[in-house]
């Protein structure tokens, strides 16, 4: 029996959505959590490069100014491109649509990630692209799905792009809601998909389970770093 080619690589658009003013953990940016001497934010755009994808896009809004801080230390070539969200509450999708339009129209595929997921590496992001790579014929969405509860990151092909693109304020749970059939729920039993940083508590677990050394930088020179109000 022959077996089958091997799908060729997409050229896959990165999205890191680090936009949110993360009000439960005190008004902190998230993303810049160091976790084993790293923030959050260098550990997830080193797996993205180590899974062998391209520099990805960096949405910001709250905290915008203090993870560009920390963003500009980095050496030039391992830097995301960045673009800010001017009003990040207006809707949850907006964030989203700011990313998309950064990407451009040239990309077969989009996968997005959160900032706040500590557990995420190189491993489960090829293991998304292998998964969407191979779905089945008509599936334009890939989720990962873990106890019944849905995951990151996420994909979907350029026609979903587009679609999302073509209506301001639309946001990608609604477009799986109006196309189901199009939608894959990848059923898989890795806890990394699903935990991310959210409470204080949070953060004591992941510490607690994993012995990890877990601390808040000092804030940079000259950034305003005052909690959000809310």
């Amino acid at each position: 029996m022959n077996t089958p080619p091997a799908p060729q690589p997409l050229r896959t658009g990165v999205l890191i959505l680090a936009a949110g003013a993360g009000r439960r953990m005190g008004g902190r940016a998230k993303c810049l959590l160091e976790v084993q001497g790293h923030s959050l934010l260098e550990r997830t755009v080193g797996s993205v490069r180590s899974a062998g994808l391209h520099t990805p896009v960096l949405v910001l809004g709250h905290h915008a100014a203090e993870i560009q801080a920390h963003v500009a230390q980095w050496p030039e070539h391992l830097s995301p491109r960045q673009v800010i969200n001017p009003a990040p509450e207006d809707d949850p999708a907006s964030s989203l649509h700011m990313g998309l339009q950064a990407l451009g129209h040239d990309v077969q595929a989009v996968m997005v990630l959160l900032a706040d997921q500590p557990l995420i590496d190189a491993a489960d992001i090829g293991a998304v692209l292998h998964a969407f790579q191979r779905r089945p014929p008509g599936c334009q969405v890939l989720v990962p799905m873990v106890n019944g509860v849905p995951g990151h990151p996420v994909m979907f092909d350029a026609a979903v792009h587009a679609d999302l693109l073509a209506a301001p304020g639309s946001s990608l749970r609604q477009w799986r809601a109006a196309h189901p059939q199009a939608t894959l729920s990848w059923v898989v039993d890795n806890l990394h998909h699903t935990r991310d940083l959210d409470t204080p508590d949070d953060l004591e677990a992941l510490a607690r389970d994993t012995g990890w050394v877990c601390r808040w930088p000092e804030p940079a020179p000259g950034v305003n770093t005052d909690p959000v109000a809310g």
